[in-house]
């Protein structure tokens, strides 16, 4: 989607891919099925929005499969990620080794082909209060160029692993934010999720929300995890967003209103 009030016309048609909660134990043919899938459609991003392993001793299997798949992707623009709280310090260390992703760790990129600024919050247990803050710190500050190019208005791109960030990514004046975790509630009988793993109410459980003036997707992922590692009628997801230019869809509200359940 696109407001209107974004004029540059080199955004319209974007495809962004959103890769979460891979929960990674072992190989697995889904990932190989989700790879060729994948390259089979011309991508020009690829958002990663953490858990990609499930438990301590997981790291090397994760590590491996992880690289072999972002080893394989070729985005036009590139592929962005963030971490979940199911992955560990020793695997984000390792994982920050794997090329041709920029893992953003409470900081901002600006892509230099478009007015689009790529940002990533990270909500692990041990950092301190000012992540946002840190975040707001640009890694690069835009040249005079991209700031003509974009009348002086980027489109931001939120990347955060917990939905729960959502009042947070609205007051921070993000455009769209992409979340995961919830796993789509990953057992739902009748259709209905029993549970999020989150502190949002189950009716926002997934899929694509407004709080005021910003949307937020919630990926029901790829992954499970608990004590019965299974889903139950709630299939395994890899949203495909294409950006198009048109009305800001929904309205301001200070609540948070579901646009698109999934």
């Amino acid at each position: 989607y696109f407001a209107e009030r974004f004029e540059v016309p080199a955004r319209d048609g974007l495809r962004i891919a959103h890769l979460s909660d891979l929960h990674i134990s072992r190989p697995r043919r889904q990932l190989t099925r989700l790879v060729n899938q994948l390259l089979a459609l011309r991508l020009d991003l690829i958002f990663l929005t953490g858990d990609y392993m499930n438990e301590p001793g997981d790291e090397p299997v994760a590590l491996e499969r992880l690289a072999v798949l972002c080893g394989q992707f070729r985005p036009r623009i590139g592929s962005f990620g963030v971490f979940g709280n199911h992955d560990t310090l020793a695997f984000r260390e390792e994982a920050r080794k794997i090329p041709h992703v920029r893992w953003l760790h409470n900081e901002s990129a600006a892509l230099e082909a478009l007015p689009i600024e790529v940002m990533g919050l990270d909500q692990a247990f041990e950092e301190h209060p000012d992540a946002v803050q840190l975040l707001l710190r640009r890694d690069k500050p835009a040249s005079p160029e991209q700031a003509a190019r974009g009348a002086g208005r980027s489109l931001k791109l939120m990347l955060v692993h917990s939905p729960s960030a959502i009042p947070t990514a609205a007051d921070m004046g993000v455009d769209i934010a992409f979340s995961g975790h919830t796993h789509g509630g990953q057992i739902r009988p009748w259709g209905k999720p029993l549970v999020n793993a989150s502190d949002l109410p189950l009716r926002l459980t997934s899929g694509l929300l407004r709080h005021k003036d910003t949307l937020i997707t919630i990926s029901r992922g790829l992954g499970e995890t608990g004590f019965l590692r299974q889903r139950w009628l709630c299939r395994p997801h890899v949203p495909i967003y294409t950006l198009r230019r048109r009305s800001f869809p929904g309205r301001y509200s200070d609540t948070i209103e579901v646009l698109q359940a999934w």
